[in-house]
């Protein structure tokens, strides 16, 4: 980021107006672990040139991912990217393009969202999508927004095994609003627990939201619960990972009403957690219901295609208390990577990502099982991801870390009760050796 030199005057009016005393409080909701506590410990009298040598000297105690035989999923995966890819969104008409208003100007820009759009419904098999979210996590919150429109009624149901922070978000979302949120737990097997659901399911309830596969990488009995939603006319809303879809039934042959989710497998980099983009595909009975906007294809007056906004509900569009969703923006960029990025693997090409993905952690999963003092608790009935455990687990996981293996997720961040529960991941980029050395190095750990 370059310097923005704010004069003390500046900083006093602009602070003054925003109701605080002093840039620290400006900052006082940061927590104190990752604020630094006085300066900066750089020499004073430096030459640009030599601050910048010392900020990179700083840096480097960081270690890139590509040092790391990484087994770490939870929401945001490693994925082969081909080459092809970054050069292709990376022309200044896509990587600089503004909404597309003008159509006559944007036709590129308009064509690659719809071809999106298209993959989109592909996958899920839903008639309809919008032009995307910011990320996983706004997605499903809109979808819920979406059914309480829908449905008019005042309670919904989310499952715990959804990521957790989505349900922050979700929370985040409906604060306001005065609606129910109820959660239902998992059973011992890592599903949702359908007992519990049952007992839930009333005439106030409007949509229940699940993930599948969920955060413990299991795939969920979707079709039963399909059932069980349209006995009582309840909307039926699915979270997944886009990948998963290549091996899986579509959510639409299932009974959802819903899906949505994070692009990030679909492309995406892992700078900082992605970045991603939220996608959410439904029915084309919801359309007037569906939060952004709908890129569609036509013909001109020569009778030639043409590509426009032809959906668009946003407040930046028409009258605020007409709009289905506040967002007024959304990850474009990341969307027509999506669309290079199934463009260039195909129907084949994606299928083999996942089906490698599933194949390579089901080997994980039968090596870890090979260890005495290692459980798996869930069901095998998993994706690209499972949780395992082992007494001591921090331990563990920094001892592997010291010999440059990242072992996964620790669960206890989010879930209290799976103190020593780890989530580990394979995608397709992880090989056997990788697998082997993880194995070979853990039962050393173990065995010391």
């Amino acid at each position: 980021m370059p310097y923005i030199a704010n004069t003390p005057v500046q900083i006093e009016e602009m602070l003054k107006t925003l109701g605080f005393s002093s840039p620290e409080e400006l900052f006082s909701n940061l927590p104190s672990s990752i604020k630094i506590n006085g300066k900066v410990s750089i020499p004073s009298g430096l030459s640009e040139a030599e601050v910048r040598k010392v900020i990179k000297a700083i840096a480097k105690k960081n270690k890139p991912l590509s040092e790391f035989n990484s087994f770490l999923g939870a929401g945001v995966y490693y994925h082969y990217l081909p080459s092809a890819l970054k050069y292709l969104f990376s022309r200044p008409e896509f990587y600089t393009a503004y909404t597309p208003y003008q159509p006559e100007c944007s036709q590129g820009s308009l064509q690659a969202i719809f071809e999106y759009q298209t993959y989109i419904c592909l996958l899920t098999g839903m008639d309809i999508t919008n032009a995307s979210f910011y990320d996983g996590a706004s997605a499903v919150a809109e979808a819920i927004l979406m059914s309480l429109r829908i449905g008019k009624k005042k309670k919904i149901l989310v499952s715990r095994t959804m990521h957790p922070e989505y349900q922050q978000t979700i929370k985040t979302y409906l604060r306001r609003f005065g609606f129910l949120i109820r959660e239902i737990p998992s059973d011992n097997q890592g599903f949702l627990d359908l007992d519990i659901l049952k007992q839930e399911l009333d005439d106030k309830v409007v949509s229940l939201s699940i993930q599948s596969p969920n955060f413990f990488g299991l795939i969920e009995d979707i079709e039963e619960i399909s059932k069980l939603l349209r006995e009582r006319g309840i909307l039926f809303i699915q979270v997944t990972n886009p990948v998963s879809l290549a091996l899986l039934k579509e959510p639409s042959k299932l009974g959802v009403d819903i899906v949505c989710g994070d692009g990030q497998p679909l492309g995406g980099t892992l700078s900082l957690g992605g970045p991603g983009f939220g996608f959410l595909a439904t029915k084309k009975d919801f359309l007037r219901q569906l939060p952004g906007r709908i890129v569609g294809k036509t013909k001109d007056r020569e009778g030639k295609d043409g590509f426009c906004l032809t959906l668009q509900t946003r407040e930046q569009h028409i009258r605020r208390e007409k709009a289905t969703s506040n967002i007024c923006s959304n990850h474009s960029l990341n969307t027509i990577g999506a669309a290079i990025y199934l463009s260039l693997l195909g129907k084949e090409g994606l299928k083999k990502v996942a089906l490698y993905s599933l194949n390579l952690t089901r080997y994980l999963h039968r090596r870890m099982k090979e260890i005495d003092a290692i459980k798996v608790p869930f069901s095998e009935r998993f994706f690209n991801e499972f949780v395992w455990r082992i007494d001591n687990a921090d331990r563990i996981i920094k001892k592997l870390h010291k010999k440059n293996i990242i072992a996964g997720f620790a669960l206890k961040r989010f879930y209290p009760e799976f103190r020593n529960h780890i989530l580990s991941c394979c995608t397709e980029i992880k090989t056997k050796e990788e697998i082997d050395v993880f194995i070979r190095v853990l039962k050393g750990i173990i065995s010391a």
